[in-house]
């Protein structure tokens, strides 16, 4: 029987801007136009998975345009099974890209053919792959539209299945989908914004609420790491996983997907959520040394020996 990841969120195609600084409103600069890549947080969650060893299954839609048939090629080559990947008249969603001298990055996604991105009408594709071997994670994200968001529960509705998600952006406070997710992974912004807490409340408080809400919790903290309260666990059992440091910082577009889609593969193959967060961390980490977000992706031998490293360190 194999083990099969399934992860119901979006495709787009990343178009890369580089300048020395952002602009403010009113401002006109002049950039440097860089590639065009793969992305998407249902794509990029997907490689990350995928290289880490799990079957990884993506439910998702492309329209029926050059851009579609470049994502969907680019996910078959990196391991990602894409026969349910629907096509659609809609275009091929998109995201615009703007990276500063300094690594962060602005984003503006168009959402296109993700639109139709519907759980409902995917639930009998995971019910099948269910017969076909165990599916121990469902990995979901916030960009779908806040109406699909809301269905995702029922893709692993009276199933032994967990649902692993990373409510990014925060679209819906829908309840049930926040008690279904298992865990529930969000940066200390999102955290906030799925509280609707004044973005100074203190991490302490802001976990004690998310515990409430969620079976188990992530809260990313960029370079201070993350804090995992683990299912059946109290804010005050809160464990917190320092970063993985490395010399340079090249783009972080992609570190944030890589974390999470690595996580749920690590939980697929048996790992704690704390070994899972650890595991995340060295792959965030070596995602800001290239540039763009799967094609900056690394694989599970360079992950885990990371990961080894800092736990050492960490020790």
């Amino acid at each position: 029987m194999s083990t099969t990841v399934v992860v119901c969120g979006t495709i787009n195609v990343d178009t890369f801007v580089s300048v020395n600084k952002f602009p403010v409103a009113g401002e006109t600069i002049i950039g440097e136009q860089g590639p065009q890549s793969l992305g998407g947080k249902g794509a990029n969650q997907a490689v990350a998975c995928a290289l880490m060893g799990p079957h990884t299954v993506l439910l998702s839609a492309v329209g029926n345009d050059p851009n579609g048939d470049m994502a969907v090629a680019e996910l078959q080559d990196r391991g990602v099974n894409v026969e349910y990947v629907e096509h659609t008249d809609l275009p091929t969603g998109q995201a615009f890209i703007m990276n500063d001298s300094e690594g962060e990055n602005i984003i503006i996604v168009t959402s296109g053919a993700n639109q139709v991105v519907n759980p409902s009408l995917q639930r009998p594709t995971v019910q099948r792959l269910r017969q076909q071997g165990s599916v121990p994670v469902v990995l979901a994200q916030g960009e779908l539209t806040p109406e699909h968001s809301a269905l995702l529960p029922r893709l692993v509705q009276n199933s032994d299945s967990r649902l692993v998600l990373n409510l990014a952006p925060v679209t819906t406070r829908d309840q049930d989908l926040l008690r279904t997710a298992n865990p529930l992974i969000v940066n200390a912004t999102e955290a906030r914004d799925v509280l609707e807490l004044d973005f100074d409340t203190p991490i302490e408080q802001v976990l004690e609420q998310l515990t409430k809400l969620s079976q188990s919790v992530v809260v990313t903290l960029g370079a201070q790491g993350a804090v995992v309260v683990d299912e059946g666990r109290s804010a005050a059992e809160a464990v917190w996983i320092p970063a993985v440091k490395l010399d340079q910082v090249v783009d972080t577009t992609g570190a944030g997907d890589a974390f999470v889609g690595t996580v749920a593969a690590a939980l697929a193959e048996g790992a704690t959520l704390v070994e899972a967060c650890r595991l995340g961390n060295a792959a965030g980490a070596l995602a800001t040394q290239k540039r763009g977000a799967a094609t900056s992706y690394a694989n599970a031998a360079e992950v885990k020996a990371l990961g080894a490293q800092a736990q050492q360190r960490d020790a």
